[in-house]
């Protein structure tokens, strides 16, 4: 026999073979996974509707309540110490001096803006701030020396235009001298309205209460 070999041409091995054959680059080639163009976007687009618009609602809501108690504050207020009600007991400041001033101003809830305006240079000279004090209004809460000195312990009371039968204390209201009741010092003082302005008498008025301030603090 022949050892010549037949060389069959492609065309013929495919056709003989096509159910079987698995050419090279077909095998190596992994089939391709398209995803479904109406899924994925409905997907997408249904989650941004659901987190995205929630988030921004509670920022939003968070924002206003914050506003809200700040204006309600503003009402109260208008200055940028803080307004307390302890025991019953409304005061503007924070008491951290010890020092508690008690004035009588029908018309204001603490304390007119001209006499806080002075009141406050007044404790600047004595280095403090309204943050150092407890501003009580007596006009506005009926309360006796007792009760503001249960619930504000102080090392100073100064008392402008208050008298002494007000606070339901048996002590002679004397002006401009320090009085000490157990561990607490009282002082009287006329109005800081009287004090206000420049003339002879309100100097005279501001003379006395820094001669006495002076002593107090030691300045």
């Amino acid at each position: 026999m022949s050892n010549e070999k037949t060389i069959l041409p492609n065309s013929v091995l495919v056709s003989l073979y096509k159910d079987t054959l698995v050419l090279p680059e077909l095998a190596k080639k992994k089939p391709e996974i398209i995803p479904n163009p109406l899924e994925a976007p409905v997907t997408q687009a249904t989650a941004n509707k659901v987190t995205t618009p929630t988030v921004a609602m509670d920022a939003q809501a968070t924002t206003t309540v914050v506003q809200i108690e700040a204006d309600k504050d503003n009402n109260y207020n208008t200055t940028n110490e803080p307004i307390k009600e302890l025991g019953q007991i409304k005061y503007l400041g924070e008491h951290l001096k010890q020092v508690t001033i008690i004035v009588k101003d029908e018309l204001a809830v603490y304390l007119n803006e001209n006499d806080l305006t002075l009141l406050s240079s007044i404790l600047s000279a004595c280095k403090l701030t309204l943050a150092d004090i407890a501003l009580i209004n007596v006009a506005q809460q009926k309360l006796s020396l007792h009760e503001i000195l249960n619930v504000l312990p102080s090392k100073l009371v100064m008392i402008f235009d208050v008298s002494s039968t007000t606070l339901k204390i048996k002590l002679p209201t004397t002006l401009y001298k320090s009085i000490q009741l157990g561990d607490t010092y009282l002082l009287f003082s006329n109005s800081l309205s009287l004090m206000q302005g420049g003339d002879q008498s309100a100097k005279l008025e501001k003379g006395k209460l820094w001669a006495i301030l002076k002593q107090l603090f030691q300045l």
